[in-house]
């Protein structure tokens, strides 16, 4: 089996496996997941490296900085909506620049919305 199939057959390991793993050992977890990240830049042209060294660093930082796996989920995800929103705008820009428009001509408006109000915490629990 070549090496980039045997990479992509380790990285498809059994979700429950990794869950009961990082449940039961979570330094065996960890160790575990940072060989599979090094796996997957041994494979990745060294130009492209540094790059995605320097992301993964941001992850990890996230990681340590959030109080719970679910609000690191939730920065890590909003690090990747900014990274798209970021691309979408070069996208609009790029198409302005290529059919000579100036780049704020073709931006999409921003959404308006009606904000609710939500109870604050002493409304909620009744007191």
């Amino acid at each position: 089996m070549s090496n980039s199939k045997q990479i992509r057959n380790n990285f498809m390991l059994d979700f429950d496996e990794w869950m009961v793993l990082a449940k039961n050992a979570p330094d065996e977890f960890e160790e575990k997941r940072r060989e599979h990240i090094e796996l997957f830049f041994e494979n990745i042209p060294e130009e492209k490296q540094d790059r995605l060294k320097g992301l993964q660093w941001q992850i990890d930082q996230m990681r340590k900085l959030s109080r719970s796996p679910m609000a690191s989920c939730i920065a890590i995800s909003n690090m990747m909506w900014d990274s798209v929103q970021h691309l979408n705008e070069c996208q609009y820009e790029l198409v302005n620049t290529t059919l000579g428009r100036g780049s704020k001509n073709n931006k999409p408006k921003p959404a308006s919305a009606t904000i609710l109000p939500m109870p604050t915490r002493s409304q909620y629990s009744g007191h």
